[in-house]
């Protein structure tokens, strides 16, 4: 049973861990076309530990094993076609501290648990990719796939007392999910001075997660199992126009996840899309640069996030003194726009923020570069 401390007792541990990993590799290429790359590695974890909180006095010893193979398998059928293999086996180990039956409440309003019965995670990744060139047509194409499977991944279980505000946290093993990738690579050359990009990726993965116990005083109360399913895109096209003192560039940059859950008042499909345009202009001893794009993003809970921002950034550069010496202004974010914005969703928590930073300035940088060669006479 875990020991139930006081407050007022201070925590006092020392962790000591000694780490030795062995290493085996090899290069096997049983033709010109074929090479394969198998490899092992075995970590071996020692920790000691003495734990000191209230009554709960623990001196512990773990030894850990953690046994990682890979393989990597490359086939060049001929000069313009290749293909790849690989398979890579993980083993993550719980943190010694948090293995123990104790119960930290030195902050009366985040209590935290030990799980003597917490396991390794464990995962595995197999990927396959394809790649062909079409050198009359300046094409290059690329196709890949790959899955990955999650076994008894670590989430954390929390218990909320809407009367107190107290939170009470304890690590648990869930059950594993998946995920697939596929993605599609496209590049080409069209005539001299046109090139279009295409980069596209589909995932689609599920995990699982507990959700919050409110206002339940029994400690034995199962937390529900939440089941969180997600559909992502990515796209990143480009189209560009490139001379020896111009170069333009057309962008569209999207990213799309689609999130169900058991609930479906959780479920949510936030976009964000940047689209603009690039140029360059090189006209000796001076070089302009300059990016406008229309940053777009909607379906967040926060207000602030949705909607259109123009965002802008441009530079100039002048060289002089044979091109020893150059002086370069930089202007960000143009029209004051820019704030920084992040999201993380999982199958227990929901979380948008907003940061403000040093975004609306204008830079002044002058460098000058030192011939390496002394002078001859």
């Amino acid at each position: 049973m875990p020991t139930t401390l006081d407050a007022n007792n201070a925590l006092h541990y020392l962790l000591h861990t000694w780490t030795n990993t062995v290493t085996l590799k090899s290069t096997i290429t049983p033709s010109k076309k074929l090479m394969i790359m198998p490899k092992l590695d075995w970590t071996v974890n020692r920790e000691s530990t003495d734990y000191q909180y209230g009554r709960l006095d623990t001196a512990a010893v773990r030894i850990s094993h953690a046994v990682e193979p890979s393989i990597f398998l490359k086939w060049k059928m001929n000069r313009v076609r290749s293909m790849d293999l690989s398979f890579a086996y993980n083993t993550s180990v719980p943190d010694l501290i948090s293995t123990f039956g104790y119960r930290n409440t030195i902050d009366p309003l985040q209590i935290s648990e030990g799980n003597p019965l917490l396991h390794n995670s464990h995962s595995h990744t197999t990927t396959f990719g394809y790649h062909r060139m079409w050198l009359r047509k300046q094409i290059v194409l690329g196709v890949s796939a790959s899955y990955r499977k999650d076994i008894n991944p670590t989430a954390t279980l929390y218990r909320y007392n809407s009367n107190t505000g107290v939170y009470e946290s304890k690590p648990m093993n869930v059950k594993g999910g998946d995920e697939w990738k596929f993605g599609f690579n496209y590049d080409q050359g069209l005539g001299v001075y046109f090139r279009i990009m295409n980069k596209f990726a589909l995932s689609k993965s599920q995990s699982y997660g507990f959700l919050t116990i409110v206002d339940n005083a029994d400690p034995q109360a199962k937390a529900d199992l939440n089941h969180q399913r997600l559909l992502g895109i990515n796209e990143n096209l480009e189209l560009t126009y490139e001379t020896e003192k111009l170069s333009l560039t057309l962008f569209n940059d999207l990213t799309l996840n689609r999130y169900r859950y058991d609930d479906a008042s959780y479920n949510s499909r936030p976009v964000y899309n940047s689209a603009g345009i690039i140029a360059r202009i090189k006209l000796s001893p001076v070089e302009l640069w300059i990016r406008l794009a229309d940053d777009f993003r909607s379906g967040y809970q926060t207000a602030e996030m949705n909607g259109h921002k123009l965002m802008s950034n441009a530079s100039i550069n002048y060289s002089f003194c044979k091109n020893k010496c150059r002086l370069a202004l930089w202007v960000d974010d143009i029209f004051n726009k820019d704030i920084y914005y992040e999201s993380e969703y999982s199958a227990y928590q929901r979380e948008e923020s907003s940061a403000n930073y040093l975004h609306h300035y204008m830079n002044l940088t002058f460098t000058y570069r030192f011939d390496a060669k002394a002078k001859k006479k």
